[in-house]
């Protein structure tokens, strides 16, 4: 590793390297010979002719990974083109080391593709839990990566996996000039406490949640073919990954009193397919109990597949999953955001969605990052948590006149 990493280092430093556990190598799996940490432009060509290949292969994969189909669809060359002229100027940081969690296998790529794309080299940590979704993706990558035309990019990139180790993620932290660290509250305070050189930046993305805000006249004006479809679109946001990405709405707010056939019929078809798995089923009630137990005078409501709560001192639960839903009812839209939100993202299931975008922006007691259109939470996008992620992974040149 000493060839690869342009650093001076001590002895002990040598001596801490040897003795650490083992790191495993998945895409590529050639260990650190070969590992390359300085930057290309940004866009490059090479890059960007790679991620085109990546996205037209990842589409293939639409019956197989749905997940992968649509990262692949996002990433096609007209998105990619139009991004390159809005970081015109911009220039690449140097080596980002990225720890990604388990609950949103995609989650470890997107992080990686917005750092390569800006002509970062990366070393991505994977969580020690195997995903079928994540290791389909390490699979087309080490496919690719075997190809003498993306040399370049293969010898910038680096996913590993290795169990809890301060001292490995202290070694790569001091070697990197950004670190992103996806996950719980916890595990960003645990990692925030390992010191960063002092040239390198850090970019956070805590625990957040979502919420969805159901038009009550509008759905009850739903023909058929519409409510179905709009129906479908809810389950991907609802019920993918149990509720646990901070997409995924976990609260539920009504404008205007839901009719009670209207409101008992969308939700146990949204969520249908927690309805039938006993897991889920112990899940619900372990959360309800919790949640009950935090706050006295909750209110449960139980329908197929779904607990809905009403909070009295909160406006979110603290356990979430299986179907755990909190529940609030407003009579309009300014009432609803009288109220404290901090959301990540907001799904807008109504007639148009700029009514809650332009109120928003002159709301600022109340904080939703997004605002998605039914079967959208949990697509990726630019900007996330209010973060242009393309813009955090470079740095600005100064054009001096």
């Amino acid at each position: 590793m000493q060839r690869h990493f342009p650093v001076i280092r001590s002895d002990s430093e040598d001596a801490m390297w040897q003795a650490r556990p083992e790191v495993a190598f998945v895409a590529p799996v050639s260990g650190w010979q070969g590992f390359v940490t300085c930057s290309l432009p940004s866009f490059a060509p090479v890059i960007c002719d790679f991620v085109a290949v990546l996205s037209a292969r990842l589409q293939q994969e639409g019956r197989e990974n749905p997940d992968l189909a649509a990262f692949g669809f996002w990433l096609r060359p007209r998105q990619l083109g139009q991004q390159k002229i809005r970081m015109a100027g911009r220039a690449p940081l140097g080596m980002v080391f990225h720890l990604v969690p388990s609950n949103v296998p995609t989650v470890a790529f997107y992080s990686w593709i917005m750092a390569l794309l800006m002509g970062n080299p990366s070393v991505v940590r994977l969580s020690s839990r195997i995903d079928p979704v994540q290791e389909a993706m390490l699979a087309i990558l080490n496919d690719l990566f075997s190809l003498p035309e993306w040399q370049e990019i293969a010898s910038r990139t680096r996913f590993i996996r290795y169990d809890h180790d301060e001292h490995v993620t202290a070694w790569l932290s001091a070697r990197c000039r950004l670190r992103i660290i996806w996950g719980g509250d916890e595990t960003i305070g645990r990692v925030r406490a390992i010191p960063l050189s002092p040239h390198a930046q850090e970019l956070v993305f805590p625990d957040r949640r979502s919420m969805a805000v159901f038009d009550s006249q509008w759905l009850a004006s739903l023909d058929a073919a519409k409510w179905l479809q709009t129906v479908g679109a809810l389950q991907q946001d609802f019920t993918r990954f149990n509720q646990q990405a901070c997409a995924s709405p976990t609260t539920i707010c009504w404008l205007g009193t839901p009719d009670a056939a209207v409101r008992r019929s969308l939700l146990e078809a949204i969520f249908t397919p927690f309805a039938q798995d006993p897991a889920l089923m112990m899940e619900r009630f372990i959360n309800s109990q919790q949640n009950a137990a935090n706050d006295d005078g909750i209110q449960l409501d139980s329908f197929t597949g779904v607990a809905l709560l009403t909070p009295t001192t909160s406006l979110r639960l603290a356990h979430i999953g299986g179907g755990t839903v909190a529940e609030f009812i407003a009579d309009n839209l300014d009432e609803l955001l009288l109220q404290p939100w901090d959301m990540q993202t907001c799904v807008w299931v109504g007639p148009d969605k700029t009514r809650l975008e332009h109120a928003l922006l002159v709301s600022p007691g109340c904080r939703i990052d997004r605002v998605a259109s039914p079967g959208q939470a949990l697509a990726f996008e630019w900007l996330w948590d209010g973060i242009d992620m393309l813009a955090a992974c470079s740095r600005r040149l100064a054009r001096i006149e």
